[in-house]
């Protein structure tokens, strides 16, 4: 019987683990990247980013598997809601449920902070991401280009 999903602080001590994770998705990483595989450089650069944000950085993960990546920040200083910058499913663990089951664990988290309203921005290109929002009850308020690419911003009640 596997255990419940938790969350664990992630850093540049376990960035293998990070690249490992992002490089099961080389679909995402082409989106996102514009290149299908990430190096120690990419990740030190998603670091630095994260710390200019003050972007809460988490690993998912069940039993002993590291299974996914969540970026959060908790307080966007632009509109004072909680963003989700990141959200990334090891391929070996998608379409067994963990996506989903990973996402209501972290809004749970988001819940426990007294956030009344999460967001994100999908890769308007990403049509299984933007699909997977949707059903899980985001909705779409704008579209935005960022590094060039559009973005559709969504965002979800949380009741």
């Amino acid at each position: 019987m596997c255990n419940k999903l938790n969350f664990e602080a992630n850093d540049m001590n376990k960035a293998e683990i990070e690249i490992n994770i992002m490089n099961s998705n080389p679909s995402y990483n082409l989106i996102s990247k514009n290149k299908s595989t990430i190096n120690l450089q990419d990740i030190r650069s998603e670091y630095e980013e994260s710390n200019k944000l003050n972007t809460t950085r988490l690993f998912i993960k069940q039993d002993d598997n590291y299974i996914g990546l969540v970026d959060c920040c908790l307080n966007n200083p632009s509109d004072n809601f909680p963003w989700i910058s990141l959200f990334v499913i090891h391929k070996e663990f998608q379409g067994k449920g963990k996506s989903v089951e990973a996402y209501y664990g972290f809004e749970e988290l988001i819940k426990n902070k007294n956030k009344e309203k999460l967001r994100l921005a999908v890769h308007k290109e990403n049509e299984s991401g933007v699909s997977f929002w949707s059903k899980l009850g985001y909705t779409s308020f704008k579209e935005v280009l960022f590094e060039g690419k559009p973005h559709l911003c969504m965002e979800k009640e949380l009741k």
